[in-house]
């Protein structure tokens, strides 16, 4: 039994998705390879992150310090792997896609799960 509440970090996956998807479907009446290239940069940065958050906070307390640990390695080598998988297999399936706007989603998630995180955790 634990006193110290997990904090509710899977919403942060969930706001990300809720800026996401509009800005992809806006982007998606200018140009359609934009709005896929938009969600799918987006969503190589979302994935990868909510698995990290899940693992890194499966366990709670000073009693599972090494659970923890370990589940914060495992978390972060999945992250890192899921990464590069989606990244290779985005550029191996999708022949039209705008790379600037997949890196440019991506980069510009990370700050932004970065202030959602801290808002949250406030």
């Amino acid at each position: 039994m634990t006193t110290i509440p997990k904090p509710p970090i899977h919403r942060v996956a969930l706001y990300q998705l809720m800026l996401l998807l509009p800005l992809s479907g806006l982007t998606l009446f200018a140009s359609q390879v934009i709005g896929w290239s938009v969600l799918i940069g987006g969503l190589i940065q979302i994935a990868p992150q909510a698995w990290f958050a899940r693992q890194a906070y499966k366990h709670t307390g000073a009693r599972q310090v090494d659970l923890v640990v370990r589940a914060m390695y495992r978390g972060e080598t999945g992250k890192i792997v899921l990464t590069a998988a989606m990244f290779i297999t985005t550029f191996v399936l999708w022949k039209q896609l705008n790379y600037l706007a997949v890196f440019s989603t991506f980069i510009v998630m990370m700050p932004l799960q970065w202030f959602i995180t801290i808002r949250i955790l406030k």
